[in-house]
């Protein structure tokens, strides 16, 4: 199971442009939390590269999923589909420096397979979420932004 979780309760947003808003969004991957229960980092930034990633997952390829308050990510790779529901591999991952070898490597975290319904389902019910938010806050600015996020989500 595959869930995206926004604390619309802890959600702040700078007007100035650009317009950022600040929260706590992360992942549920079978209940596990990642990149940890009560992430912060920028919403419209995770909800936009996840959205990304769900159309080239669509399409069958593979594609990574961002956030962008440290070295996390979310890779979504082509997985044998079950019926008539689509499946992908959802691999969540940490980005580190190895000093012993000299280079960046990658740390699994969690790895499942999921229902591509699924993660487009937690994604359009994130969106909403910060749209209501937006809408009850007046910012005309960030609705014209996850407008535009809603509209790429299909």
């Amino acid at each position: 199971m595959f869930d995206i979780r926004l604390n619309v309760d802890s959600l702040g947003i700078d007007s100035s442009d650009p317009t950022f808003v600040t929260g706590e969004v992360w992942i549920t991957l079978n209940g596990e939390s990642f990149p940890g229960g009560r992430w912060a980092d920028s919403p419209i930034s995770v909800l936009g590269s996840l959205g990304s990633a769900i159309e080239m997952a669509r399409a069958g390829e593979a594609a990574d999923a961002y956030f962008f308050e440290g070295p996390y990510f979310v890779k979504f790779s082509p997985a044998v589909s079950s019926g008539e529901a689509m499946q992908v591999r959802a691999t969540a991952l940490r980005d580190y420096w190895d000093e012993s070898a000299g280079e960046c490597l990658g740390q699994i975290i969690l790895d499942e397979v999921v229902s591509l319904g699924d993660i487009e389902a937690a994604y359009r019910s994130a969106l909403e979420r910060l749209i209501s938010w937006g809408e009850r806050g007046g910012e005309a600015k960030l609705l014209s932004i996850l407008q535009r996020l809603k509209c790429q989500s299909g």
